[in-house]
């Protein structure tokens, strides 16, 4: 690896381990993330199957919603206040990354550290910003808003190319989190990724800490959560309608879908 990419790779881990930390906190109290106990080795490539169905949940103000979807995405409509509203995953956009593409068919599976065999790292689609990244209204931010931290948002197109992705291995190496939603914040109307967006599952091993052949076999009960605002999969972005339009914009639609994976030959 050459400096500049090692350099980059350590400042990705110091952008998500706050967002880790209540995911991998650890026995020892500073975090799996920070961990130099034994992991199982989960380097290498893996295959993975996906389930035939997303699940998705909308949710439009206090109200929630819960459709089925087939594994390629379609058009979820529901019924809100009276009027009916589509919602639709449309997998061919190139801004829209769908739950068996932010976590492929095939990954590879680095863990580079020594020092910290926890960290994982995969090649997976990220959402980069093809225009200008600005400031996020003061009006359409905040608590209890799709971006509460008030991010810069993407005011320009959405793209996807691949890029590592940090994930940590909780501390008894059970299980992995990675977290797919950063970068671009949502303005309501572009298909960033939700902050929930992520990866996760149960890690199946051989050996143990206690021996040097402690290895990852198999990923189990394994699901992607991908997320994004209302109006970006809405159906009718161009309404007239005002109130519509803005309940719309304050919605979040979820897809989930589960996998399991195990080594490729």
């Amino acid at each position: 690896m050459t400096r500049s990419s090692f350099s980059s790779s350590r400042w990705a881990v110091l952008a998500v381990v706050g967002a880790l930390a209540p995911l991998s906190m650890g026995a020892r109290g500073c975090g799996a993330v920070s961990s130099r106990t034994p992991a199982p080795d989960v380097d290498g490539r893996w295959a993975l199957a996906y389930d035939d169905r997303l699940d998705v949940t909308v949710r439009i103000g206090g109200a929630v919603y819960e459709a089925t979807l087939p594994a390629a995405g379609g058009t979820v409509e529901v019924e809100h206040g009276g009027v009916r509203i589509p919602f639709t995953l449309d997998c061919a956009r190139p801004e829209i990354v769908c739950p068996s593409e932010a976590w492929p068919r095939e990954v590879t599976i680095e863990q580079r550290e020594s020092a910290y065999p926890h960290r994982m790292w995969v090649r997976i689609p990220e959402q980069v910003c093809m225009g200008r990244t600005v400031p996020a209204s003061q009006e359409a931010c905040g608590p209890d808003t799709l971006n509460p931290d008030c991010e810069d948002v993407c005011d320009g197109e959405l793209t996807t190319t691949l890029h590592d992705r940090f994930g940590v291995i909780d501390e008894p190496g059970r299980r992995f989190d990675l977290l797919l939603g950063a970068g671009v914040a949502t303005n309501g109307l572009n298909c960033a990724l939700l902050g929930v967006s992520s990866a996760h599952a149960d890690i199946e091993s051989t050996g143990s800490a206690e021996t040097e052949d402690w290895t990852a076999q198999r990923f189990a009960d394994g699901e992607v959560v991908v997320a994004y605002g209302g109006g970006c999969l809405w159906a009718a972005r161009d309404s007239e309608d005002e109130e519509l339009r803005a309940l719309v914009l304050g919605a979040s639609v979820t897809f989930r879908t589960g996998f399991t994976g195990a080594r490729a030959e």
